[in-house]
């Protein structure tokens, strides 16, 4: 997992992070193709169900943020988030999507990575979050 930070597709995923946050077109169309791609992908090859959820909590997460609903995050952190997503959709990155299986797989490592390195901030964001549907 230490190769996600020397991966040279996700670097550019991270230098395109802000641009995509600060641009809401280019956000909506993000969410939309990562909603796209979930649906799109045969999970059941994968342990897949636990992977959806973290990538639907990863965009919760942004869209709160950039509502201004949830701001109890570091801006670093959701621009690694963004990243991560970014890559998530592209499909030539360092395996490319179109080799079945396999071309997944780093996208996955992407992910889990990112989640795993943001884990307390999504703690706390999913507490807050149920917090919501409690009132």
């Amino acid at each position: 997992m230490k190769d996600v930070e020397k991966n040279k597709f996700f670097e550019k995923a991270r230098e395109k992070a802000s641009s995509v946050l600060n641009n809401n077109d280019r956000l909506k169309q993000l969410f939309a193709n990562s909603t796209e791609k979930l649906s799109a992908v045969n999970l059941e090859n994968f342990k897949g169900s636990k992977f959806v959820d973290r990538i639907r909590v990863l965009i919760r997460m942004v869209k709160a943020y950039k509502r201004g609903e949830y701001r109890n995050i570091k801006l670093q952190n959701i621009l690694l988030i963004v990243a991560a997503l970014v890559y998530f959709v592209t499909p030539l990155d360092l395996i490319p999507d179109f080799i079945p299986i396999t071309g997944l797989v780093d996208d996955f490592t992407v992910i889990v990575w990112v989640y795993n390195k943001v884990q307390q901030e999504i703690d706390k964001f999913m507490e807050w979050e149920n917090g919501l549907e409690i009132e």
